[in-house]
């Protein structure tokens, strides 16, 4: 889950840069220097949990700027996710999201980015976004909002998308008797360093 909201986020700064800034930066491909991932998880009896993770990886670049696309993808390892307690991190791993059967479980990965409203306004700015977003084992189009800023010669963005746990096959985690809603909330917050184009695999 907060992979995809990483890579949502990646993806939508880096249309919206390319949009704004011409043909020359849709030449760029950028590669994910630094990442916080958060994943709100809101309890049926009130409150939340965090699960959060900086092991987010990948590299993105401009397909196409109007409309925006970004092809490469966004992956993140579900297996580094922390919760703050050892026992409930087991279960959210283990019994929800089932890491040990590997490829397509392990990690969570957003790719297909578009960028619904890209344009040459600039920076700070918001737009949403959609991608095909990879977890438990199944693909899914998700939706999100980005905000994207230029720090010097990289590229910070602050992104959220909701995550509704049915549509991938997961149940709704239960934990010393609470219970979590059917859908969370992913939050990443990212910086994006541009790369030759050779580098990029």
């Amino acid at each position: 889950m907060r992979r995809a909201l990483v890579a949502g986020a990646a993806a939508a700064g880096l249309a919206a840069l390319f949009a704004a800034n011409g043909p020359a930066a849709a030449r760029e491909s950028w590669r994910v220097a630094r990442a916080d991932v958060r994943v709100v998880c809101p309890l049926t009896v009130g409150g939340s949990f965090e699960a959060r993770t900086s092991s987010l990886a990948g590299s993105l670049a401009v397909a196409g700027v109007r409309p925006a696309a970004l092809t490469g993808g966004l992956a993140v390892d579900l297996r580094t996710l922390d919760t703050g307690i050892g026992l409930r991190n087991d279960h959210l791993r283990g019994t929800y999201l089932e890491v040990d059967k590997g490829e397509g479980y392990d990690t969570a990965v957003l790719s297909d980015i578009r960028l619904a409203d890209a344009g040459a306004e600039g920076f700070p700015r918001r737009t949403s976004f959609t991608g095909l977003f990879l977890l438990h084992g199944v693909k899914k189009t998700i939706a999100g909002q980005a905000e994207v800023r230029r720090e010097g010669s990289s590229v910070r963005v602050e992104a959220s998308f909701p995550v509704t746990l049915a549509d991938y096959g997961i149940a709704r985690p239960q934990y010393m008797g609470l219970g979590v809603k059917g859908q969370v909330q992913v939050k990443v917050s990212l910086v994006l360093s541009a790369v030759a184009p050779s580098a990029v695999q």
